[in-house]
């Protein structure tokens, strides 16, 4: 991969979700890139890839928000390009995530082609982690990737934005399986960035109009920010979506391991910013979570003695479910890649951990947040 270099980031002032407000941010993010129309030619089939997390709500900022995705599919359609829509939710059916998420009304107004990410095709590599990868083969069907991600805090890398959104182009259960087969998230965001750089999307927004704060990426609480940001390069965008809200140099195990690999974009102090400037974005008192991995990322990357990592690795919590709010949904159960939850359908579910590789797929398909990650 390419050894680090100059990369930009715009940031726009957005407020609102509303449709005048989000285009001028996004016609203000491309203008220094040669606008959309440098991106996106006549005739070429574009896919937007949201956060498609799960069938939430957009109010429950868990996914890419609708008007979002909407006006970016405008301004695609308007330069004459065929606009496909798709993701691969880590839980529930892509058509069900679609209708909760608004994706299904944005696909009927626009006139889009929904893309639902079928059973995988391997593509050789040679990654940082993988030799071959499974991703969805619709992605052949288009000529381009726009990715359309939104920043919240995640309790295993620290923080999900551009880089991780990629992760939805892998579809099914693999993406539990490589949970499960890269416990560390050091090992696990060296994947990820195996996954990015094989889409690697034309260009990558990040929704931050309201972002999510604490115990993300499914039971943090809404926060206004008031921005969106986009850049060429993700892991650029990425280093300073993490410095407005507040995360150290090494907090999130997706920019450590990048940095590690001395990846282009991976260097904060190499990334010139444009629109509003980074010191006025900045968010104070932003709950970065409960801690688990985000603040111990760096250290897991850098720290050159295997013990020291291990017994780091050791201190992150273990999930406890919380009876009073369990309704014994079961989708903890499926979505442990472990198998380490013990689940009747009658009683709460157990979690033995002996088994438990403390992934948090659990905690981050837990609709009604159950599912606590504090230590006790």
């Amino acid at each position: 991969m390419p050894v680090s270099k100059p990369e930009s980031v715009t940031l726009a002032r957005c407020d609102r979700y509303e449709p005048q407000e989000i285009r001028s941010a996004l016609k203000d993010i491309f203008a220094p890139y040669g606008g959309l129309e440098a991106i996106v030619a006549a005739g070429q089939k574009v896919l937007l890839k949201p956060n498609l997390l799960s069938a939430a709500l957009p109010s429950e900022t868990v996914t890419t928000h609708p008007t979002v995705v909407k006006v970016m599919a405008e301004m695609v359609r308007d330069l004459g390009g065929k606009v496909y829509i798709g993701d691969s939710p880590g839980h529930d059916a892509q058509k069900k995530a679609h209708q909760a998420c608004g994706i299904t009304q944005v696909i009927e107004e626009i006139g889009a082609e929904a893309l639902y990410f079928s059973d995988p095709v391997y593509k050789q590599v040679k990654g940082f982690r993988l030799w071959e990868i499974p991703l969805a083969p619709e992605l052949d069907r288009v000529d381009l990737v726009i990715n359309l991600a939104k920043l919240k805090t995640h309790s295993f890398t620290g923080m999900t934005a551009a880089v991780k959104n990629m992760y939805g182009c892998v579809p099914g259960k693999n993406k539990a399986r490589y949970h499960f087969e890269y416990p560390l998230p050091k090992d696990f965001s060296r994947l990820l960035l195996d996954v990015y750089y094989v889409v690697r999307p034309a260009f990558s927004i990040i929704d931050a109009v309201v972002a999510m704060e604490g115990a993300g990426p499914r039971k943090g609480r809404p926060r206004q920010v008031g921005l969106l940001m986009g850049a060429p390069n993700a892991l650029a965008l990425d280093n300073v979506a993490a410095s407005v809200i507040g995360f150290r140099p090494g907090q999130v195990a997706t920019l450590a391991a990048a940095s590690e690999l001395k990846l282009e974009g991976s260097d904060p102090g190499s990334i010139t910013i444009n629109g509003v400037s980074l010191q006025d974005c900045r968010v104070k008192d932003f709950d970065l979570g409960p801690a688990s991995q985000g603040r111990l990322a760096g250290l897991l990357a850098f720290l050159p003695f295997s013990w020291i990592k291990d017994f780091i690795a050791g201190r992150r919590p273990y999930p406890r479910i919380d009876a009073a709010l369990c309704t014994r949904c079961g989708a903890c159960y499926q979505a442990c890649p472990a198998r380490a939850i013990e689940f009747d359908g009658s009683s709460i579910p157990d979690i033995n951990n002996d088994g438990c590789i403390r992934c948090y797929c659990c905690q981050e398909f837990c609709g009604p947040g159950a599912i606590d990650l504090s230590r006790k």
